[in-house]
């Protein structure tokens, strides 16, 4: 620990970015605080969906490639931290299966399948096949030209794995204070009610409650919060079978037996804690495409706030403000799947090493372009 502080790293919020900055800071050897002003997993990183799902393989980017990069090394990764957790993160490489509707959705499908070869560098498929392959999991209906079926999607059960990753981080040796709000931040230092806490580095990963935060050192709006409502069904055995994406909807078969269905993408609403028709529209749209869940039962419901960046970009890195302070926030949709690289990313950054990060992912890239 660097002379006069309290500990190297302090992280600010307990959702998958801050968990996952921690994780890979203390890996490197750094002692690293988090502290969380509800518990583990209670804003956005509490849902009930975990896809983790890639992007199409056509007109690749450094984005593209960074995602790629995350999904392929996440098995390895959730495998390390439920070992060192003995707690189950329900990661599982499922697979995804997409309905096609229409000829140029198939011929695009075709092209992609090409694509993929090249673009995934062998290590996973994209293809066409005939939807009666997955007879009683996906309506005939649903997939009047076939469906895509590729095998890089993964899931997980977003609550236990931020659950099995805090527990990695205590076994560790990582203090986790929750019900701890920081009410200031000055130089390598942050304040709260109980006390002050000095670091050499500070990594902001409160999801949407930082952009009111940039707001404030940037003189305009850094980003939203996107209400998302989903469910958990039960009562359906379906095996192995793969994750379904079709009509914006994700129905997701869950390690313990669960399905999860979701999300809406709400930019405007009343409460962002409760569920309404908007959700019953998603389910009606997940029962038209999966027979299967026709006679499910809703075992529960979820709604909160996802946080997504003006760009809509991850925001990464050091930002123009207090000193040693770091910003981790931005996911939106793709959180879980790029949370572990990006905590690397972070870690490395802090540690003062050369990394690489798409331009579009840096705060610095996100302050700059203000308009």
């Amino acid at each position: 620990m660097a002379t006069g502080f309290d500990t190297d790293v302090v992280v600010i919020g307990a959702g998958i970015f801050g968990l996952s900055v921690a994780w890979s800071c203390v890996q490197r050897g750094m002692s690293v605080t988090i502290v969380e002003k509800a518990t583990i997993g209670a804003g956005a990183s509490g849902g009930v969906v975990g896809a983790l799902s890639p992007n199409v393989p056509e007109n690749w980017s450094p984005k593209k490639q960074f995602q790629l990069d995350a999904l392929l090394s996440a098995q390895a990764h959730w495998a390390e931290v439920d070992a060192t957790s003995g707690l189950p993160s329900g990661y599982g490489r499922l697979g995804r299966i997409i309905p096609i509707t229409n000829a140029r959705g198939l011929e695009h499908a075709q092209i992609r399948t090409e694509d993929a070869k090249s673009l995934w560098d062998g290590e996973a498929f994209w293809r066409v096949e005939d939807s009666a392959k997955f007879s009683g999991w996906i309506a005939p209906e649903s997939a009047p030209f076939g469906v895509i079926h590729e095998n890089l999607s993964a899931r997980i059960n977003p609550r236990l794995a931020c659950l099995s990753l805090a527990k990695a981080l205590q076994v560790k040796g990582c203090e986790i204070r929750e019900g701890w709000e920081m009410t200031a931040i000055n130089d390598n230092e942050i304040i709260g009610p109980s006390g002050k806490i000095r670091a050499s580095a500070i990594v902001m990963a409160a999801g949407v409650a930082c952009f009111p935060y940039l707001e404030t050192l940037w003189g305009r709006n850094a980003g939203m919060g996107v209400k998302g409502q989903s469910a958990i069904l039960g009562g359906v055995s379906v095996g192995t079978a793969p994750m379904i994406f079709g009509d914006h909807t994700y129905i997701i078969p869950h390690a313990n037996g669960d399905i999860a269905v979701g999300s809406t993408s709400e930019k405007t609403y009343d409460d962002p804690f409760s569920v309404d028709e908007k959700l019953d529209i998603v389910i009606e749209r997940a029962t038209t495409i999966c027979p299967a869940l026709r006679h499910a039962k809703i075992k529960h419901t979820w709604a909160n706030v996802r946080p997504r960046a003006r760009k809509p970009d991850p925001m990464l890195g050091p930002i123009k403000g207090p000193a040693g302070l770091y910003m981790a926030t931005g996911g939106f949709k793709i959180g879980f799947g790029i949370a572990h690289k990006c905590g690397e990313t972070l870690a490395t950054m802090i540690a003062g090493e050369t990394t690489f990060l798409p331009k579009q992912f840096h705060a610095s890239f996100a302050e700059a372009n203000k308009k």
